[in-house]
């Protein structure tokens, strides 16, 4: 794999790409920019983990943290992390943490941009929404949500999904957050929130993503 590597601590950063190269992977440093290519990348704050999701919807991102700090690392899956982790992890611990994280990322499908439905012209990528020519911005979160839900149509996803896998905490966690969030999101993207269509509730269960696509 090809990783992005950017970590402040000098002395431990030094010690992962010794350990990722050993493991046959090459390694990119510097500033992330439009043109930077890479499968996966180590960052050591979860602000940057957050920075780096906004600009890289898909990325696969493991955040390393200072000894010991269970709450950075905490927030860093919050913030969109795959995996967190601190420098007392040994070396081949930490190449295979890599190495789990980057075979997930290659066999998920390439996330879809832009999507069509009931008259609502999204465009993740942009994390915007238009209807009637009227554009509405959307968080990271909500792009988050429609992009986990656009890409399970078909199928209904519970509160706890949503919550383990978009807000990554325990999918036991307190649910009324995913029905204020999903209530907000409606409120930008369907033509009548109190009737919708394209973020449909399924009782007893969750949500599940309309089929009335259109181009």
């Amino acid at each position: 794999m090809r990783i992005f590597v950017d970590v402040s601590n000098a002395a431990l950063c030094a010690e992962i790409i010794d350990v990722l190269v050993r493991a046959g992977h090459a390694i990119e440093r510097g500033v992330v920019s439009a043109g930077s290519t890479f499968d996966l990348a180590l960052v050591g704050t979860p602000e940057a983990a957050e920075k780096l999701r906004r600009a890289r919807p898909a990325a696969a991102i493991i955040v390393v943290t200072k000894i010991g700090d269970v709450p950075a690392r905490v927030r860093a899956l919050e913030a969109g992390a795959d995996d967190a982790f601190d420098g007392s992890f040994p070396p081949s611990q930490i190449a295979a943490r890599v190495g789990a994280v980057g075979r997930r990322a290659a066999m998920t499908p390439p996330p879809v941009d832009r999507i069509a439905i009931d008259g609502c012209a999204i465009d993740l990528s942009a994390a915007v929404a238009v209807r009637g020519g009227a554009q509405v911005a959307l968080t990271a979160r909500e792009v988050e949500i429609v992009r986990w839900l656009a890409g399970h149509a078909g199928h209904a996803v519970s509160r706890g999904e949503l919550l383990q896998h978009v807000w990554r905490v325990s999918a036991a966690s307190e649910t009324r957050a995913v029905d204020v969030a999903i209530a907000a999101l409606r409120g930008k993207l369907e033509q009548d929130p109190a009737s919708p269509r394209i973020i449909v509730s399924v009782r007893g269960v969750g949500y599940r993503w309309g089929d009335l696509t259109n181009g």
